[in-house]
């Protein structure tokens, strides 16, 4: 099957799970993709685990600037060949965090040099890169990740910074690597 033939069958699969209660919903609330099937994360993840991880596939799901497409495109991304660099574009595509919090937990936080990239992320002034940031470090945190005396009290201070900030979806993205601290420290 050639990737169009997979996007197209993906596309078909998602028609058969749209749910436009939830997709109207997101639009109410300003989330308002070129496209929005409203399907949740268990259906994408079940609809990912029917695909090969496959990079060039992921690539063009992404590039269809579908909500659902770029999800899956997070999910079958092969985590060897994602580079932190390309990360870097994925989120300055990234406007909602339902997406970004997709993307951190099945692919961010798996890609080689995630910590280093996170800890550069959660000192941007982008507040999407801060906001991947600290989602990022906080997956690594619960796969039991360790770091350095250096990096926690990196962390720390930006959480603080992030949590005393104006920017709510950063102050709580930063409370849950913190938390994600504790418990790993506590």
């Amino acid at each position: 099957m050639t990737v169009q033939e997979s996007i197209l069958d993906i596309k078909q699969k998602l028609r058969l799970s749209m749910n436009g209660v939830a997709s109207g919903s997101m639009r109410q609330a300003g989330i308002e993709y070129k496209l929005n099937f409203g399907v949740g994360i268990p259906e994408l993840k079940r609809i990912a685990s029917e695909i090969e991880k496959d990079a060039e596939l992921a690539g063009a799901l992404w590039k269809e600037d579908i909500r659902e497409c770029r999800m899956i495109a997070a999910m079958i991304y092969p985590e060897d060949r994602f580079l932190p660099d390309l990360a870097d574009v994925w989120i300055e595509q990234i406007e909602y965090p339902d997406l970004a919090e997709v993307c951190c937990m099945y692919l961010f936080c798996r890609m080689q040099g995630a910590s280093e990239a996170a800890f550069r992320w959660i000192a941007s002034d982008n507040g999407m890169a801060r906001y991947c940031g600290f989602l990022t470090l906080a997956h690594l945190l619960r796969q039991g990740r360790e770091m350095s005396e250096r990096y926690v009290l990196e962390l720390k201070d930006q959480a603080t910074a992030a949590i005393n900030g104006a920017d709510l979806m950063c102050a709580q993205a930063a409370r849950t690597a913190l938390d994600c601290l504790e418990r790993d420290n506590g």
